[in-house]
């Protein structure tokens, strides 16, 4: 009997499997959809705007600060850079910028290319001034900016939302501020940015795990997602068995963690005047499905009425060199945003 409701079990979940599956002609129908949105734009063929400059040119136009923090919700030090242009205006922007898993802080100077978009953003006058705040996240590049499972020392989104963003709000107390990240930190940014709207004006995703439980399963299984419990043997690969890890095995859990799902329960009255802005390349689409995820995120941001900025690359894949091509639209898009709320 046991063996026969089994078999039973596997049976259904095998043809609920095949016919929810994310299918190429699926994601072209639901492409096809949000390219209808007129908060969507479509970029082809994008290249490097960035003009290049000399080492010698960056150190004479930005200061490059290294920071420590102790927070009691990690046994570390939390280390990040703060970079500012020598020349700044009275109450500079602040943007906040996370990068992602096994990445590091620096990798928005030398790979995403922050200071080369700044500058020529800049020279064209096409912006205003910015001080970048640049954390690394923690856990060697794994925190996933989040409180670890039942793990009282790893409590990186506490860090993130209260210590973090209070040095920055003590720091530049008039500054408007915008928080965005790449990848892992796209999820960060967007978690910790739904969850603290009365700090940052400005939430971003560069390509962002910002619709966790897509990066397993289809987002049609939530409803039933939110009551399994997840065995940790099940995942051999090592970036699915930290997520256990971090996040818990219980689906509830995660979903609590989840973009996708924040946005849903989140009061519609705490988006006024927020600005969202999500981008992600065609091709990003395996092994983390970031474009579906991206998917998913632009549809229901679209069903809740967010202010948001939508971009899709053509072509483009989860690469550092696709943010340095992106980071140069989402500064113009900060700077025009945070005018629009002065």
């Amino acid at each position: 009997m046991i063996l026969k409701i089994l078999i039973f079990l596997v049976v259904i979940s095998l043809i609920f499997y095949i016919v929810t599956y994310p299918y190429n002609f699926k994601l072209d129908r639901k492409l096809k959809r949000v390219l209808s949105f007129p908060q969507v734009e479509k970029i082809i063929n994008v290249k490097h705007k960035y003009s290049e400059f000399s080492n010698e040119e960056l150190e004479a136009e930005f200061i490059l600060e290294e920071h420590f923090l102790k927070s009691s919700y990690t046994e570390e030090k939390m280390r990040f850079l703060i970079l500012k242009p020598k020349k700044l205006k009275a109450n500079p922007l602040c943007l906040v910028l996370l990068h992602g898993i096994r990445d590091r802080c620096e990798d928005w100077l030398y790979k995403a290319k922050i200071r080369e978009n700044y500058l020529t953003l800049k020279k064209k006058g096409r912006i205003d001034d910015v001080i970048f705040i640049l954390p690394d996240s923690g856990y060697k590049g794994e925190s996933w900016y989040s409180n670890f499972y039942k793990d009282d020392i790893h409590q990186y989104e506490e860090f993130f939302s209260k210590d973090l963003t209070k040095f920055i709000e003590d720091r530049y107390p008039e500054s408007i501020k915008g928080i965005g990240g790449f990848s892992m930190g796209g999820y960060g940014s967007l978690k910790i940015g739904l969850k603290n709207l009365d700090s940052y004006h400005v939430i971003a995703s560069f390509s962002g795990a910002i619709s966790l439980i897509r990066m397993s399963i289809n987002r049609r299984v939530m409803r039933i997602f939110r009551y399994l419990y997840v065995p940790r043997f099940l995942f051999n690969d090592v970036n699915k068995a930290h997520f256990v890890k971090v996040f818990s095995p219980w689906g509830y859990k995660i979903l609590k963690n989840d973009p996708y799902s924040i946005i849903k329960i989140t009061e519609p009255e705490k988006f006024r005047d927020k600005k969202f802005y999500l981008s992600v390349g065609s091709e990003d689409k395996k092994p983390y499905l970031m474009f579906q995820q991206w998917l998913d995120v632009i549809g229901r941001a679209k069903k809740y009425n967010l202010d948001f900025k939508g971009k899709i690359y053509e072509n483009e894949y989860h690469t550092w060199d696709y943010i340095s091509k992106d980071i140069y639209n989402f500064l113009k898009f900060f700077t025009d945003e945070t005018k629009k709320g002065k």
